[in-house]
C-alpha cells in the first residue's frame, strides 16, 4: 500500500475536492482572520447549517493517546452505521493508516494546521465509497485547550448507499493544510513551505 502524503506550499484549500469541506475550510478561514485559529464560541453554525450533520468535533485523549469524538453530527453516525459520540476516532484502521492519522491530527492541535485526507470505505454490500475528511484547530476561549472541528463529506450521500455497516477503510492521500499566519509576537507571517513526500508501508489486501 502506498499512502500520499502531501504537505507542500499550495494555496490555502487547493487540495480540498467536496464542496462541504470547501465550505466548512473557508467558514473558519473567514473567522480566524490572521489568527492561527478561531475560537470554538465563534462558530455560528446558522452560517453553515446545510453541513452541521456532516460535522464532528475531536479531542484529544492522552490516556489513549488517540482521538475521541467530543460529537458526531447524524450524517457522519449514519455513514458509519454508529454512534460515534465519545468513541476512538482512529478505530478501526489498520496499525499503518492509524499512526500516519494520528500524527496529522496531532500536528493540527501542536502546529494548528488543517487536516485534510480521503479515504475508501467497503460496505457490507461490497460497495465501496470515497470520502473526504477534513479538521480545523478551534481554542476554547479563555484557554489554551484545543480541539479539532471537522467534517466527514462522502461523494455519495450515506442514505442512498443503502448499507447495513462499515467493513473496512482504506486511507488513500493525507496532507497538512498549510495556512499561512502571523507570529503573535513578532507579527511576522509564519512560512508556509513545505515538501511533497510519499509515506510506504502497510500491506497489500
Amino acid at each position: 500500500m502506498q499512502i500520499v502524503e502531501n504537505a507542500g506550499a499550495e494555496s490555502s484549500g487547493s487540495q480540498i475536492l467536496h464542496p462541504g469541506s470547501r465550505k466548512l475550510f473557508c467558514h473558519w478561514e473567514a473567522l480566524r482572520a490572521e489568527r492561527p485559529c478561531p475560537t470554538r464560541e465563534e462558530f455560528s453554525l446558522a452560517d453553515i447549517r446545510d453541513i452541521v450533520p456532516d460535522l464532528v468535533i475531536l479531542e484529544r485523549d492522552h490516556i489513549r493517546k488517540s482521538f475521541r469524538y467530543r460529537l458526531a453530527g447524524s450524517n457522519v453516525c449514519e455513514l458509519m452505521k454508529s454512534n460515534l459520540t465519545g468513541t476512538d476516532v482512529l478505530a478501526g484502521w489498520e496499525n499503518f493508516e492509524r499512526d500516519v492519522i494520528s500524527k496529522h491530527l496531532i500536528q493540527t492541535v501542536s502546529n494548528l494546521q488543517p487536516t485534510l485526507f480521503r479515504a475508501r470505505l467497503t460496505t457490507d454490500t461490497r460497495q465501496q465509497v470515497a470520502a473526504e475528511f477534513i479538521g480545523l484547530p478551534i481554542r476554547m476561549r479563555g484557554s489554551e485547550r484545543l480541539e479539532i472541528i471537522g467534517g466527514m463529506f462522502p461523494f455519495r450521500p450515506a442514505l442512498a448507499i443503502g448499507h447495513n455497516a462499515i467493513v473496512s477503510r482504506e486511507l488513500l492521500a493525507i496532507r497538512s493544510v498549510w495556512t499561512e499566519y502571523k507570529n503573535v509576537t513578532t507579527g511576522i507571517p509564519v512560512p508556509t513551505e513545505r515538501r511533497f513526500k510519499v509515506i510506504h508501508g502497510g500491506l497489500s489486501a
